[in-house]
Order: C-alpha cells, then sequence, then structure tokens
C-alpha cells in the first residue's frame, strides 16, 4: 500500500516546462525540492521565487548534467521526497558556446544523469520512501520508422538509427526511457524499491504556451527554445509551407500530465502528451487568421501527406483537459504581444 506524498523532488526545475511544473506542485500544496544548475544565480530562479508559495521551495545546486566532479548531487535534495520527476536535459553546449558535439554535449551527460539519479534514488530510499519517478521523456522516443497508421505508446524510436541521422537528442530521450524502464523492472520487487513503486514516462511532442514568470515584476523575454521556433514562423522564419505535419501540447497541459501521473496511483508506463498534429498548411493558415501582421507566406499545393494520428486512450486517462491547437497559439500569439515580441 503506497503512502500519501508530500514531497517532490524535481530536476531541470527552473526550465521552461518544470517551471509549470513547480508552479502547480506548490498550488496543490507539495513541498518541493528544485534542482537547478546553480541556486546562486538569482536570475536564472527569481521566476520560482516569486511563486505564490515559494516557503514550500527549497533551490538545490546540482550543477551541469554528467559533471563527473559532482558524484551523489542528488543525495541531499532526495532526502525527505516520496515522489521525483526527472526533467533536467543537457545544456551546457548551449552555455558555453563550443560548437556542438552530440556525444559529449547531450548523450553522454544525460545518461550520465540518469543513471546517476537511478542511483542516488537506491541509496538514499530509505523505507522505500520513493513512491514514484516522473521522467519527460518525448514524441522523439516513439518514432518508428516505417510510421504506422495510428501512433500509440507500445511504438519505440530507434535509437541507433536517430543516432545515425544525428538526431542525439531523439537518441538520448530513447535510450534515457527504456534504461528507467529496464531498471524499475530490475529492482522492483527485490526490496530496493517500495513495492508499490511506479515509473511513469510523459512523452511531449513540441511544447508552447506562455512561460512561468510572465505576470511577475520586471520580467524579460527573449524567445527561445519552441516558443522561439513559434516566434520565428510568425515573423515570417518558415515562409514555405513544407508538406509535412506538426503536433503540439500546451506547457500548462503537459504540466498537469507530469503532476497527474504523481497523484493516480493506478498510472504507470508511458503516456504521450500531445493533442493533434496538423499539416503546415493549417498550421500557417491559423496563424495568419489570429496574427494578421504574420508576413506573407505560401501554401503547400499539389499533394499533401497525411497527419500523423495519434492514439490518446492514455493520455486521457491522465485526467486532463487538454487545449486544442488553435487555443495554443492564440495563447502564445497574445504572450508575445503582452512582451512586445510581436506588435
Amino acid at each position: 500500500m503506497s503512502t500519501p506524498v508530500h514531497t517532490i523532488m524535481v530536476t531541470g526545475a527552473n526550465g521552461y516546462l518544470a517551471s509549470h511544473i513547480v508552479k502547480q506542485l506548490l498550488q496543490k500544496g507539495y513541498k518541493v525540492h528544485a534542482c537547478v544548475r546553480n541556486a546562486s544565480n538569482e536570475e536564472s530562479v527569481r521566476h520560482l521565487l516569486q511563486l505564490p508559495s515559494a516557503h514550500k521551495l527549497h533551490l538545490f545546486s546540482t550543477g551541469e548534467l554528467g559533471d563527473s566532479s559532482l558524484k551523489g548531487r542528488y543525495d541531499e535534495p532526495l532526502k525527505g521526497c516520496d515522489a521525483v520527476i526527472h526533467s533536467a536535459t543537457p545544456l551546457s553546449h548551449k552555455l558555453s558556446g563550443k560548437e556542438f558535439d552530440g556525444e559529449r554535449d547531450m548523450l553522454r551527460p544525460g545518461m550520465d544523469g540518469t543513471r546517476e539519479l537511478l542511483e542516488s534514488i537506491l541509496k538514499y530510499d530509505n523505507l522505500t520512501s520513493i513512491q514514484c519517478l516522473v521522467l519527460t521523456s518525448s514524441m522523439s522516443a516513439a518514432a518508428p520508422n516505417p510510421e504506422p497508421a495510428i501512433k500509440d505508446e507500445s511504438h519505440w524510436s530507434d535509437d541507433e538509427a536517430q543516432l545515425a541521422r544525428g538526431n542525439y537528442y531523439g537518441c538520448l530521450k530513447t535510450r534515457q526511457e527504456k534504461l528507467c524502464h529496464e531498471w524499475a523492472k530490475e529492482h522492483q520487487g527485490t526490496g530496493a524499491l517500495a513495492d508499490s513503486f511506479r515509473f511513469v514516462a510523459v512523452c511531449p511532442t513540441m511544447i508552447i504556451g506562455p512561460p512561468v514568470g510572465a505576470d511577475q515584476n520586471g520580467f524579460t523575454y527573449t524567445p527561445s527554445g519552441t516558443m522561439g521556433s513559434l516566434h520565428r514562423w510568425l515573423t515570417g522564419g518558415r515562409p514555405n509551407a513544407p508538406n509535412d505535419s506538426m503536433s503540439f501540447i500546451d506547457v500548462k497541459d503537459c504540466a498537469a500530465m507530469h503532476v497527474a501521473a504523481v497523484e493516480n496511483r493506478n498510472i504507470v508506463g508511458r503516456y504521450f502528451a500531445v493533442v493533434e498534429s496538423w499539416h503546415w498548411n493549417n498550421i500557417l493558415t491559423t496563424m495568419q487568421e489570429l496574427y494578421s501582421d504574420m508576413p506573407p507566406f505560401t501554401l503547400h499545393e499539389g499533394d499533401v501527406i497525411r497527419p500523423t494520428k495519434f492514439n490518446s486512450d492514455r493520455m486521457n486517462s491522465l485526467g486532463v483537459n487538454v487545449r486544442s491547437i488553435r487555443t495554443m497559439l492564440n495563447e502564445s500569439i497574445s504572450f508575445f504581444k503582452d512582451v512586445g515580441a510581436l506588435k
């Protein structure tokens, strides 16, 4: 019989998605042990410290993923926790300005950091207190070739094929998720983990929506990441619609799925975080309807590919009412206007 969850550790806690996870956990009354690269960097954590109920937030400096000099970085923040949400992703190459090396900058630190977290859970799981581990995976880990008629959580990517194509992020997420599945299977029922321990992987597609902190004093914004991509499209960065499709999920809805995974003891295994997929003709046309100052673009003519189809049954069992793509785009455009990124 599992015990109630009171304190949750979140890695990469000041990131785009994880900040929303932290905000929602605090709103629900949980204590949060937030792992960030440098808790002393006020600019990087200000938006967390200004959240309501931030008195229940404890920041921990855990450095860069894969930094071998910081072994045991998760030992202290894990103490007293009932659940873990692992949302950290390697970003050292973006911060250092070095030329990107996929093995060095993405795969190695991402996998080493995950192994280190799993080792710490086993080491400090006093009386098997950790009830749940939730991993932020990706739809990149569920992209088989050829694509099935309807994609569901049983589908996996070929990590070696991803590596050969230079898709290091997708390869990382595929390997990271498989590692956690195998680890949980190996240690459950051995006394090393609680009998009721659950591993959950949430697999989001392209995440959009306003970031945490937009309503706080002193907030400044520079478009980056997936929202940066959306901003480029709205400002003419994609003038020609490719014959392809794209799927989306709202950042608040994706965060709510992570929280639901912790709270619902019946949730275990993989769960997609995706609303639906649209052809780029539809995406760009809808953007222009919502933002009349969007520069002109050219639609794809001729036969169009069929957008990816998803089985949403497992995702719907999380109990999160997801926003439509049109609503996501509209809220994102309104945010860009509010912060002066669009006129």
